[in-house]
């Protein structure tokens, strides 16, 4: 089993929970990063476990935000024809010419009815820091709902990936070594575009690894219709969502926060006990535990002194 340890809202309201624990063995760290400055944790702790975007500016003070000195972002790139399908390049200008490096392509979320690739310092901090360790940054745009149901925004990855495949060795990066990182409803895009067949195609060849962070997949059917999905429970629950992914080759984190709400958690607990259990012939993913973040924190603080997410994802990265 692989383990790593690190110290726009979702459409339907979710209530806070109780903290949900990891089991014994995840307590257990292979290394030790820098983790969530105690200033920034308290303010967490007492926030508890919600989808807040004020949360956001708990890392503010900690992160740079754009525009910046050392970082060229290219802006609006459009990878369609609809006006959301555009993206964002973010390169080092200090980067050694010549040398073709790894692209981080960042989806973000948004309760699939909203959220920007552009949010101040969030989750534009991400493709920043991606640009200044070795890789270029790509932030999308793509098709919300209701207007633009399942599974246009997995459709529209794949046509972003496929835009990068062709175009981004001009901007230095490596159209073979592409990793994806979605966050929330962002990480329920790239979930279904790597564990569908009929989703992706050909541009598939350049993706190398998957993040999943705190994708937000239910463990049961809610009485509404989802935004996005429909009444199809094949497709918004946790189950078979998990065994879709179990059944891809590609290797995959899911990371999950302390303070995340309980379905966050249900679905990391569910896919840790379904994919990675002892004698599971399946796709057994590195599983993250952020320990002191919550929904927004996890990502907000990249770029930041804390490395409880990014020092592990960094050496799962290097090991593909």
């Amino acid at each position: 089993m692989k383990k790593l340890i690190g110290a726009a809202t979702l459409a339907m309201a979710l209530a806070a929970c109780g903290e949900t624990a990891p089991d014994e063995a995840t307590d257990t760290a292979a290394r030790e990063w820098p983790g969530v400055p105690e200033e920034q944790a308290a303010m967490i702790r007492e926030a508890g476990q919600v989808i807040d975007p004020a949360s956001f500016d708990i890392f503010a003070p900690l992160v740079d935000a754009p525009p910046y000195d050392d970082v060229t972002m290219t802006e609006n790139v459009a990878y369609g024809d609809d006006p959301a399908q555009q993206l964002d390049l973010y390169t080092f200008n200090a980067a050694e010419e010549g040398i073709s490096r790894p692209v981080l392509l960042y989806v973000h979320g948004g309760g699939f009815v909203g959220g920007s690739k552009q949010g101040a310092y969030y989750p534009q901090s991400a493709t920043a820091w991606a640009a200044r360790n070795g890789m270029v940054g790509v932030n999308i745009d793509y098709r919300l709902a209701p207007d633009n149901p399942y599974p246009a925004a997995s459709a529209d990855l794949a046509s972003a990936i496929a835009w990068v495949r062709a175009n981004i060795a001009q901007h230095g990066g490596d159209p073979d070594h592409i990793i994806l990182w979605g966050h929330s409803a962002g990480a329920n895009v790239v979930a279904d575009y790597v564990a569908t067949d009929s989703i992706h195609g050909e541009e598939f060849v350049g993706v190398q690894g998957a993040v999943l962070m705190s994708p937000a997949y239910a463990l049961e059917q809610g009485e509404d219709p989802h935004p996005y999905y429909g009444e199809d429970a094949s497709l918004l629950t946790a189950a078979p969502s998990i065994e879709r992914l179990g059944a891809t080759s590609l290797p995959l984190m899911i990371a999950w926060a302390e303070y995340d709400p309980q379905l966050f958690h249900d679905f990391a607990e569910a896919a840790e006990a379904s994919l990675c259990a002892e004698g599971a012939a399946a796709n057994c993913p590195t599983m993250l535990y952020l320990k002191d973040h919550n929904h927004m924190t996890e990502g907000a603080s990249i770029g930041s002194v804390d490395e409880s997410f990014s020092g592990p994802f960094t050496e799962w990265m290097g090991s593909l």
